[in-house]
């Protein structure tokens, strides 16, 4: 399965990071992999459920909240959404490590596919590699106190991505 991560460094403390990131209309603020939340809590716990739309559909899909640690790790999947070649079930992962200048976000991104998706994974991650640095800086940027963060990337085997 294709693996994607990139940190970033923000000057704020984990507890209100983690606090905007488990309100999952945030994410389409500074992500591409969800267009709009529709509805939902607005506080995320473990197997809480959210109707919304990923970039490019025109039907709602589910998104719930798999895994919720409060201040250190959050997990967001996606429903599996059809295409005419398999299923793609997105899913996020976010890491937060408190340092002494603020705290250290890691968003990892696992695209679950199946059927003949299974055969453009190289092409899924390559996208992941291309876009998550971007957004993560996006993210950076609303939540930093006015620095400017340095985002990187590696792939679920360590190795950084060239190009940009």
């Amino acid at each position: 399965m294709p693996h994607v991560s990139a940190n970033v460094h923000v000057s704020r403390p984990a507890d209100e990071i983690f606090s905007f990131l488990r309100d999952p209309r945030n994410l389409a603020v500074w992500s591409s992999s969800i267009d709009q939340v529709i509805e939902g809590p607005i506080r995320t716990e473990l197997g809480d459920e959210y109707t919304c739309k990923f970039p490019g559909r025109r039907r709602v899909h589910r998104l719930t909240c798999t895994a919720s640690s409060p201040v250190e790790y959050l997990a967001f999947r996606g429903a599996r959404m059809w295409t005419p070649l398999g299923r793609h079930s997105p899913e996020l992962e976010f890491r937060l490590s408190p340092s002494r200048r603020g705290t250290l976000v890691n968003v990892s991104v696992k695209p679950h596919l199946d059927g003949g998706m299974i055969i453009l994974a190289p092409f899924v991650t390559m996208a992941w590699r291309r876009d998550l640095p971007v957004e993560l800086q996006c993210l950076a940027e609303l939540l930093a106190d006015g620095g400017r963060p340095d985002a990187d990337t590696s792939d679920g085997q360590g190795a950084a991505p060239s190009g940009g």
